[in-house]
């Protein structure tokens, strides 16, 4: 181990060759699938379409999926990476972030260029998503002082361990030996995408393209292990000693559970497409949705942990700033009836209707210490609704929908599998395309990736 004097260092390298059990096998086909159908759709947007279709290319085996395309893993996983954020309906974490994305689509890109099999493509996302929920929940600690000491905001959350995830799962699947894998581990452990700015209000595109250019790293940090490349040993310790002493004697406990406690079975999947800070309100706004009276709404009070608060802006303009805006769900959701929000509630007209708009202008954010103290085990929010004659109807949300406490269904989550996948591919492609992402584990991820393309 050299400079690796370190216990979690061990248990994560010996964790690599650990038997995966069947359950979290199965979890990981809904993350593969829940990844690559949210690309599938997010590539149906104007800067996504443009970009897959008219980017100059090298040639390769790798799927752009939801084009006619094909290409090298390195460009195959920035622009899947990238789609399958853009929607905000990808799966995550509540405890280690948008896990999923950058994983399934590095993971992918190499498998499909190697002809690998789904059983071992799929065994490198699982064993991956485990070593980066761990890595991002004590970056999520790091996060807030660097902030705080830096006028940059120093990571887009799609950008920083997101390099290691691709890393591992794509040397995984290329068949690498153990020893490979851990190089693979070490060199992107050291080489997180920095991002100094996440525009998320402003809505540009390109925030949507750093997870892409995060899961590019990590598959080239793959292919050069494979080829020799060794990774920092002293790295290891010089990054990761900062967060072990954050977190405690709880940093390195991850880690030894690791092969034992499987935080795949404790994700999340998203059922409106919009930033998961709005999901707990959202949720809790649907309980009440009856007993609210639209046109006498006089004011929308939400009270939530501090991160959902910094949600709290008014001038969407674009489809990105609108999904994270709290007040545009909520008044979209009022607006519409109390149906189910989808991809073209937050395009086209929907961002310039005066109801939503007016509705949203009545919602307030406040900070509530009951839910902070909650957060990130649960993401909580309570919604209080007053009326013009002072009738108020409230309701609180303490595991937002999808929330692997709030399931609503696999038949439900394989629905939206199945929407998202139609809506790139049309009604005829996408049964096949679904089937095909199930079966993954059963298939040549090649073969997989022939279904993706129209």
């Amino acid at each position: 181990m050299g400079s690796e004097d370190r216990a979690w260092i061990e248990d994560a390298v010996a964790f690599l060759s650990a038997p995966v059990p069947d359950e979290a096998m199965t979890r990981g086909t809904h993350v593969v699938a829940d990844v690559l159908s949210a690309a599938v759709a997010g590539v149906d947007t104007d800067a996504n379409e443009r970009v897959a279709t008219g980017m100059s290319l090298p040639p390769g085996d790798a799927s752009v999926v939801g084009t006619t395309r094909t290409t090298d893993p390195g460009s195959a996983a920035l622009l899947n990476a990238t789609a399958a954020i853009t929607p905000e309906v990808e799966e995550g974490h509540n405890t280690g972030g948008h896990v999923g994305a950058s994983i399934v689509v590095g993971g992918f890109a190499l498998a499909e260029a190697h002809d690998a099999d789904g059983e071992a493509f799929l065994e490198g996302v699982v064993r991956a998503y485990e070593l980066c929920t761990r890595i991002e929940n004590a970056i999520f600690l790091m996060k807030d002082r660097m902030n705080e000491a830096l006028p940059w905001l120093l990571r887009d959350p799609h950008s920083t361990w997101t390099t290691i995830g691709p890393a591992v799962a794509g040397a995984i699947a290329m068949g690498a030996d153990e020893e490979t894998v851990a190089e693979a581990f070490r060199l992107g452990a050291n080489l997180a995408v920095v991002s100094m700015h996440d525009p998320y209000e402003e809505g540009t595109p390109a925030r949507n393209f750093t997870a892409g250019f995060s899961a590019q790293a990590g598959v080239n940090a793959a292919l050069a292990a494979v080829a020799g490349l060794d990774g920092s040993r002293s790295a290891m310790t010089e990054v990761y000693d900062p967060l072990r002493e954050m977190k405690g004697e709880a940093f390195d406990e991850s880690f030894a559970a690791l092969g034992d406690e499987w935080t795949i079975l404790e994700n999340y999947y998203k059922f409106t497409p919009s930033c998961r800070y709005t999901h707990a309100p959202l949720g809790a706004l649907e309980r009440v949705v009856d007993d609210v009276r639209v046109d006498d709404v006089e004011s929308v009070d939400v009270y939530a942990y501090r991160n959902a608060c910094d949600l709290d802006y008014t001038d969407y303009t674009t489809m990105t700033s609108a999904k994270f805006s709290i007040p545009y769900v909520l008044g979209r959701y009022l607006a519409v009836g109390g149906r189910d929000l989808w991809l073209d509630d937050f395009t086209g007209d929907a961002l310039e209707d005066s109801e939503t708009r007016a509705l949203a202008e009545r919602v307030q954010l406040h900070h509530d210490e009951q839910y902070e103290e909650l957060f990130p085990e649960h993401w909580s929010a309570r919604v209080e609704v007053t009326h013009t004659d002072g009738r108020t109807v409230e309701s609180e949300c303490i595991d937002a929908p999808g929330d692997y406490r709030n399931f609503p269904g696999e038949a439900r989550l394989v629905a939206k599998f199945d929407r998202l996948l139609a809506s790139r591919l049309g009604p005829e492609q996408a049964p096949g395309a679904l089937d095909a992402l199930l079966g993954v584990r059963d298939s040549q991820v090649r073969a997989v990736g022939a279904t993706l393309r129209p």
